[in-house]
């Protein structure tokens, strides 16, 4: 037998050293992670996915030289469009590339992202723990501490927003390139001099850059490396202070460089003016105060009921309204204290403490953000798990002088992570399908208008219109949310129910009308407002409404339609097939630009032009009666007698047991508001010739 015993050695070695403790922790991670998240691969799409990804025609991509569209994030077909978040648009374009708006491929990639943010944050704390300021102290528990750290804050239940909501791999991916940057960061600052420092540092600079590239909050990251270095390189001495304090203007200069570079100090001062929020700035730092101990009891006690995707949150009028703001303060500044005064004595805990305070500050202050999500401790989480695990390690080695104690406090361990990663699953079990999502919001948090605005969509698109009253009108009466524009949005939702569920255009008017005292320039509340017009045949209301706002919302694909509309209502069939070619454009499998398009041409009599529009809408949406009917009337001009056999065929299909005078009667009475105007003699006497000839073959 060869081998190395009876003299037989290879010429050559493998040039990578395998590293056992990483391989495992990476397959752990892997087995554990796959478990806990295993039913969220098919989570739908939620909220903020729509108008990131599902809508965004910019990250629409349909190969790789139109990627660079994608990082204007939202804004590639405006005038003054402006780079944001490229790397995290980026990559929703290339899964949009290769697999359109199939969930799966999204889902694959957040959780190949987060299962690597965990491997990084495990060899970073494992190389923290082992570096020369640390090693005697901590060296000899690095491996276990940094695995249970790791497994503590990949299965925390507030990660799974960062993971599973689609538009939050901005969280996610953020969190990987600043926790990769930090631990390149650590091994160039330990790698000595030559060639492997200088790649740690490009490595480092790169995944900064990237983080910088994903979302703003990562604008803290030089100044996490200036306390890393101080607490875990050079080790807590009033000289390294010192020095850190006088290294600390570079650090400080580019965060506050990334902070100019990032803010829209316009916007900022806008929202705050225009009343959007239910909040002053200053209202708002005091709330984040309370706010910060809040994440730091859901990382302690993450029980089901207290998870939540909208938080109802109290806000902090004063200092004494209410006490826990001044009680929060008091806290924070005691924790800073600490921090700063046991830092050489507790750095595990003191730079924990900073870290997790520093990393908040950017979606903490006074920023005119929503109060609270979950997903936003991603990143200031990282640190948050090590003093614990820690502990619970120094617990199982206190014991060891029994070991059937040390059994007994090592399965509680068990039952705490099991516990955890439980709660993990049945949260991914919610937050997957957005029904549920907004269900268990509106049973958690129901003094807030917004969830049950939500819900309401839901039991409207399910055709439960009592119960989707019921949720709008509760969150109209609620009036209460941390964006008021959402109220708005509720007045407008009633306003759609009252036009084409109530059959009540005066009341309808009100509600569009109330929505836009609420939400000013809301298109949705517009374009209402101009359907009950036209349903009222007051077609010069609408084209006024039409000039005052369409041209300032012409990537709205609702508010271009409706202009189309309301060109072709009034004659102007040429204009009609412009605005609804520039629908188009924005959205290409919209069927109403083609059913505008169908009956502009056949006003300006191209029969031939008007059925290819007619068919490529009922293409897009079968079960149109209307595209049926402008096809019955066009075939018959064209004198396509099979074609008006099948159609007509289809349309009495339609129609069920309904008599055809009443069916075409109830579709007529719609003609205000629709693109073909049904007439029912018309119609009645060629469905009839088409049937009776049919028959007669």
């Amino acid at each position: 037998m060869l081998n190395k015993e009876n003299g037989f050695t290879l010429p050559w070695r493998f040039p990578l050293s395998f590293d056992r403790e990483a391989a495992f922790a990476f397959v752990a991670l892997l087995f554990t992670l796959l478990l806990v998240y295993s039913n969220s691969f098919q989570g739908e799409w939620h909220f903020d996915d729509y108008h990131n990804i599902v809508d965004n025609r910019c990250v629409h991509v349909q190969n790789l030289d139109d990627l660079s569209k994608s990082f204007y994030g939202l804004t590639c077909d405006a005038t003054d469009r402006r780079i944001s978040r490229p790397l995290a648009y980026a990559t929703f374009a290339l899964n949009y590339q290769f697999g359109g708006t199939d969930v799966r491929g999204y889902h694959i990639v957040n959780f190949a992202i987060h299962l690597s943010a965990a491997l990084f944050l495990f060899l970073l704390i494992r190389l923290t723990l082992t570096l020369p300021a640390m090693n005697e102290r901590y060296g000899g528990i690095a491996y276990p501490v940094a695995l249970l750290s790791s497994f503590l804050w990949a299965t925390s239940p507030l990660q799974v927003h960062a993971v599973t909501i689609i538009v939050q791999r901005m969280a996610s991916l953020a969190g990987l390139a600043y926790v990769a940057s930090l631990y390149f960061y650590a091994r160039a600052r330990t790698a000595g001099q030559g060639w492997r420092r200088l790649v740690f540092y490009a490595l480092c600079g790169t995944s900064a850059l990237a983080a910088f590239a994903t979302k703003e909050n990562t604008a803290v990251l030089p100044l996490t490396f200036l306390l890393y270095d101080l607490f875990f390189i050079q080790g807590i001495s009033a000289k390294s202070a010192k020095a850190a304090l006088r290294w600390s203007v570079l650090p400080i200069a580019v965060v506050v460089a990334l902070g100019l570079l990032y803010t829209d100090f316009a916007v900022v001062r806008g929202t705050y003016e225009a009343g959007v929020r239910p909040f002053t700035p200053s209202e708002r730092l005091l709330t984040q105060t309370r706010v910060l101990f809040f994440y730091a009891s859901l990382l302690l006690y993450p029980i089901p009921s207290r998870l939540t995707f909208l938080h109802d949150i109290e806000i902090s009028h004063g200092i004494f309204d209410p006490w826990t703001t001044l009680a929060a303060i008091i806290a924070i500044m005691l924790f800073l204290l600490f921090a700063a005064l046991k830092a050489r004595k507790y750095p595990l805990l003191s730079f924990a403490i900073l870290f997790f305070i520093l990393n908040h500050l950017v979606e903490g202050t006074l920023i005119p953000l929503e109060l609270i999500f979950e997903h936003r401790n991603y990143i200031p989480s990282m640190f948050f798990f090590v003093p614990i695990a820690f502990g619970m390690v120094r617990c199982l080695d206190y014991f060891s002088y029994h070991k059937g104690f040390q059994f007994f406090m090592a399965a509680g361990f068990a039952l705490l992570l099991a516990f955890q990663g439980h709660t993990t699953f049945e949260r991914n079990d919610v937050v997957r399908s957005d029904v549920h999502l907004w269900l268990d919001n509106v049973r958690k948090s129901p003094g807030l208008s917004r969830p049950h605005i939500n819900l309401a969509r839901h039991y409207y698109e399910a055709g439960m219109y009592e119960q989707a009253y019921i949720e709008m009108k509760t969150a109209e009466d609620l009036n209460r949310d941390s964006n008021l524009r959402q109220i708005g949005i509720a007045s407008y939702n009633l306003g759609v129910y009252y036009l084409y569920q109530a059959k009540d255009i005066d009341r309808a008017e009100k509600q569009f009308i109330k929505a836009l005292e609420r939400f000013p320039g809301h298109p949705s509340s517009i374009v209402g407002l101009s359907m009950a017009y036209l349903k009222r045949g007051e077609i010069e209301k609408a084209w006024m409404l039409m000039q005052e706002h369409a041209p300032r919302h012409r990537n709205d694909v609702e508010m271009i339609n409706c202009y189309g509309l309301v060109l072709l209502k009034k004659g102007n069939a040429r204009d009609a097939i412009k605005a609804a070619a520039r629908s188009m454009e924005l959205k290409w499998n919209d069927p109403k630009p083609w059913e505008i398009s169908g009956e502009a041409w056949r006003k300006l009599g191209q029969w031939q032009k008007a059925a290819q529009c007619w068919e490529e809408a009922l293409r897009l949406n079968p079960a149109n009666p209307r595209a049926q009917l402008a096809l019955v009337e066009l075939y018959d001009r064209l004198k396509d007698g099979p074609a008006l056999a099948r159609t007509a065929a289809r349309c009495l299909a339609l129609k069920g047991a309904e008599p055809l005078d009443e069916w075409l009667a109830g579709l007529a009475r719609n003609n205000g508001v629709s693109a073909y105007e049904v007439d029912p003699g018309k119609l009645g006497r060629i469905l009839r010739r088409a049937i009776i000839r049919e028959l007669a073959r």
